[in-house]
């Protein structure tokens, strides 16, 4: 018997969203054994172009972590 840590394979119910028992942080499961999401600051492979984990449309990522381009409704600095 081992005590139920973050990262050993297995989702403790209650207090881990998912536990995919590796560190890569580009799948659906991020450090901390938290489920991936939009402003988490971590780029899900072939979900979102980009994520600064600010919520800031004037930047080079926008709302909905996309990639800021001209047409996209944002007016970006300098």
């Amino acid at each position: 018997c081992q005590t139920a840590v973050c990262g050993d394979g297995f989702v403790l119910s209650g207090v881990e969203d998912c536990d995919d028992g590796n560190d890569d942080d580009t799948d659906a499961c991020v450090t901390g054994c938290v489920a991936a999401g939009c402003g988490d600051g971590f780029v899900q492979a072939g979900v979102e172009d980009c994520d600064d984990a600010n919520m800031s449309d004037t930047d080079a990522c926008v709302d909905g972590c996309v990639a800021a381009a001209c047409g996209d409704g944002f007016l970006q600095e300098g």
